[in-house]
């Protein structure tokens, strides 16, 4: 019998309730996906859930509930597309040239890191983008 270890908990991977479970006065049932970064529970939290098996990673459930940002579906020139529509909202919102160098999503022709900026500009300034 062949034994099979744990996949280690990943930071930046999904992670979906395997026992269910209460968290911040919400009821978790099995299958859920927990969104521990969005609702605040602390890396070290999560990662005692993980280690007593209540949630767990799940590649399936992230392909089949298309888990995540769709970030990592564009090619770079789908990548910049968002850039620039990112960035149309953002001129339409600030007040000068100088505000809108320093609030833009800058680009990148690395697919990768332009995934990265993307990601870190709506960390910063997400809710320009509504």
């Amino acid at each position: 019998m062949i034994r099979q270890e744990k996949m280690p908990f990943q930071l930046d991977r999904p992670v979906f309730v395997k026992r269910p479970f209460q968290s911040w006065g919400r009821q978790l049932k099995k299958g859920d996906e927990f969104k521990w970064k969005e609702i605040g529970v602390t890396e070290e939290k999560t990662l005692i859930l993980y280690r007593e098996g209540f949630i767990y990673h799940n590649s399936e459930f992230e392909i089949e509930r298309k888990v995540g940002d769709g970030l990592e579906e564009l090619d770079v020139d789908g990548l910049h597309g968002l850039v620039d529509s990112i960035n149309d909202k953002v001129n339409s919102k600030t007040k000068s040239d100088a505000e809108f160098q320093k609030k833009k999503c800058k680009k990148s022709k690395i697919v990768d890191k332009q995934r990265g900026l993307i990601r870190s500009w709506r960390r910063n300034y997400g809710h320009m983008e509504t």
